[in-house]
């Protein structure tokens, strides 16, 4: 019985001191991150992910806009911005890359046509369809570059 009374209050001081607010810390949640807003203006820019530090592969990008993309973007079949014709990419330069990346990648059906996953072609990997993204972007308007 003797130690049972000292086991006893040596518990009950731990418990007591479990769930209590920690001394130093704040009640206030954290600031939300603002979200940023789009800018109206060409907002374009390539890829800039840890995985991608060189220039975008414009090599690849043309190999795959040749043999898969060229098909529509060549002739505007579908309503595909045509390659070099600023007035067809003027409204999707407004966009920023990601928003491109996506719709080449899983696809899309908008106001003046339709963008099927990855050009109809499931063999390209999400980097060739974004290497074929920044090399039509790039001939969309002729002084572009992706620097800007």
């Amino acid at each position: 019985m003797k130690k049972t009374v000292p086991i006893a209050a040596a518990l009950l001081a731990l418990i007591s001191g479990c769930g209590g607010k920690e001394s130093g810390t704040s009640a206030t949640p954290a600031a939300p991150t603002p979200q940023r807003t789009p800018d109206v203006s060409l907002v374009y820019q390539p890829d800039k992910s840890k995985a991608q530090t060189a220039a975008p592969d414009l090599a690849t990008g043309e190999k795959v806009y040749k043999s898969t993309c060229g098909i529509c973007h060549k002739s505007g079949l579908k309503g595909a911005p045509r390659l070099g014709n600023k007035e067809d990419w003027e409204e999707r330069l407004t966009q920023n890359n990601e928003v491109l990346y996506d719709r080449a990648i899983n696809g899309y059906r908008g106001k003046k046509g339709q963008m099927p996953s990855r050009g109809s072609n499931s063999r390209l990997s999400d980097a060739e369809v974004r290497a074929a993204v920044d090399y039509m972007v790039v001939h969309a308007i002729p002084s572009w570059t992706l620097e800007k």
